[in-house]
């Protein structure tokens, strides 16, 4: 699995996006104004080179293990290069846990997990190809999904139920319901646009990838609790 250092991961998602927006106000006022069109264009390479080292430096590997006291996260691959020390977070410290699902279930799933005073740990799963074979090798092996409710699990025992400890994730709250009743709406939208004359019905598909797309995560991640 990988600690997630979100603010790192944010950058690394959001600078080549802008660079890829500079680009395109580029190719925009290109016949206009070729100097401006010339200063975002180079502008925006900057933008474009930061975004993969961001992300690896705001993903790193880590070999998670869950002792009857701590959960302790060892440095693997280049997260070791980096001269990380090894991490343990007391079980007593633990004081809750969210979690985000992928679409499908098995991929890009992240769990938040809170620990006092330590702070906020941010787990996710990597890929099954990214996984070096000595360590896809290793018994019990989990997803961080197992990991969280494994440590409810540990925590329920000490007497503090798993539910006191589950912590709605964002589309389990006000905003995340919302936005979900939002793209409901737009989807109608779309379905009328199909009977408006002029409009091309490419409005209606875009309104539906979007839209659809929240609809699968929010939907995915509509379940109350974790299993005990």
């Amino acid at each position: 699995m990988v600690l997630i250092r979100m603010g790192l991961t944010m950058a690394g998602f959001l600078l080549p996006a802008l660079g890829l927006m500079s680009l395109a106000v580029a190719a925009i006022l290109w016949n206009d104004d070729h100097r401006l069109a010339v200063q975002l264009g180079l502008g925006s390479l900057p933008l474009l080179a930061v975004g993969w080292p961001l992300v690896r430096r705001g993903m790193l590997p880590m070999l998670a293990v869950l002792t009857p006291t701590a959960l302790r996260l060892e440095p693997r691959g280049r997260t070791a290069a980096y001269g990380w020390p090894v991490r343990e977070y007391p079980l007593t410290d633990f004081e809750g846990y969210s979690d985000i699902q992928a679409q499908n279930g098995t991929d890009v799933t992240n769990v938040k997990l809170f620990f006092g005073a330590a702070g906020t740990v941010y787990l996710g799963d990597r890929p099954a190809k990214a996984v070096p074979a000595a360590e896809a090798s290793l018994p019990n092996l989990v997803t961080v999904l197992a990991l969280g409710e494994a440590m409810l699990g540990q925590k329920a025992e000490t007497g503090v139920p798993a539910e006191n400890l589950y912590r709605p994730n964002f589309y389990q709250r006000g905003l995340g319901r919302a936005l979900a009743w939002l793209c409901y709406a737009l989807m109608a939208l779309g379905v009328l646009l199909l009977f408006v004359p002029g409009v091309e019905w490419t409005a209606s598909l875009r309104l539906f990838t979007f839209t659809a797309l929240y609809l699968g995560l929010y939907r995915r991640n509509q379940r109350a609790t974790p299993a005990a």
